[in-house]
């Protein structure tokens, strides 16, 4: 059953440990027409009328210029534009989204109210005529509405890709260590992960969510002992996210933990929402290392910190 909850003048003030990892709070809007869009409640800081928006100099595709809030400027991205999604029908609100240490004002047609849901309930989408990896996962509503949930990082990723791009370390002593497993329902972390493990030798694979992740891993494990070889020889490591359809990153690690055979595989979570309470949680779970998503820089020396006497 859904829990609906009125927006109404929103600002996302929240207490350590309010909301559960296996719930996903949604802030319901439209970019004009029939669709509905959802956005994770936890990487938006408030939602307010659409302000002055000032253009720059080559500007172009879906950004729209910079605003100034309470002396803060910020990019403004029109969300329907980035997701190749426009109706062509203006926009009166903003979405301030905070997360990765980015702050970003997403222009939208209209907002309408909050949703909470089991992350169980979030189902990978169907092929969809959008930006390429725009949207993460697909909720019912009770009506059988179906809300297209966007993946706010990709998009930031791909419109507004930051200029000082962290470096992979390398330099580790890594021959010893076997492949890595990692999950993430993103394509374009997909592929920023895949290009640190390459870039640092370890031969890799891979699965889309948290249920096939858990399949995976289960395989590997019992064919590991089927065989008489060590399960560290066929995953060394495994990385997870933190927000993934089905089963979120959380599950995933306990699920994990809770089997003897992963006791000794390490585990590093990384994720958009950089909190000290979201790191708590995660290292409750029982990863290892908790990163920023998106930094190779952290990711290659946490995986190097792990494997290096692997």
């Amino acid at each position: 059953m859904l829990t609906v909850n009125p927006l109404m003048n929103y600002n996302n003030e929240r207490t350590p440990g309010e909301s559960s990892t296996e719930m996903i709070e949604i802030l319901l809007f439209s970019l004009g027409g029939q669709e509905i869009f959802g956005l994770n409640v936890f990487k938006i800081r408030e939602v307010t009328e659409l302000s002055q928006v000032t253009q720059i100099p080559g500007q172009q595709g879906a950004m729209n210029g910079v605003i100034s809030l309470r002396g803060q400027v910020l990019p403004v991205v029109s969300l329907g534009d980035a997701i190749g999604m426009s109706t062509g029908e203006p926009n009166s609100k903003m979405i301030i989204s905070e997360f990765a240490s980015r702050s970003v004002a997403f222009a939208v047609t209209d907002v309408d109210k909050i949703i909470r849901v089991p992350w169980s309930d979030v189902k990978p989408p169907q092929k969809y005529d959008s930006e390429e990896g725009s949207v993460f996962g697909v909720v019912m509503l009770e009506d059988g509405s179906l809300v297209s949930l966007v993946d706010i990082e990709s998009v930031c990723h791909r419109v507004l890709p930051e200029k000082d791009a962290t470096p992979v370390t390398t330099g580790f002593e890594l021959n010893k260590a076997g492949p890595v497993f990692f999950v993430d329902d993103s394509i374009v972390a997909r592929r920023k992960i895949s290009e640190v493990l390459d870039t640092m030798g370890l031969k890799h694979s891979h699965a889309v969510n948290g249920v096939e992740a858990e399949q995976k891993l289960l395989a590997i494990a019992s064919s590991a002992n089927q065989n008489s070889e060590e399960l560290e020889e066929r995953v060394s490591l495994v990385l997870v996210d933190e927000e993934m359809p089905i089963m979120d990153g959380c599950t995933l690690t306990r699920k994990l933990k809770g089997d003897p055979r992963f006791k000794n595989i390490p585990i590093i979570m990384y994720s958009s929402l950089t909190s000290e309470e979201n790191a708590r949680r995660g290292i409750e779970a029982g990863v290892n290392i908790y990163v920023k998503k998106f930094d190779s820089t952290s990711l290659s020396n946490a995986i190097g910190q792990l494997l290096a006497h692997a």
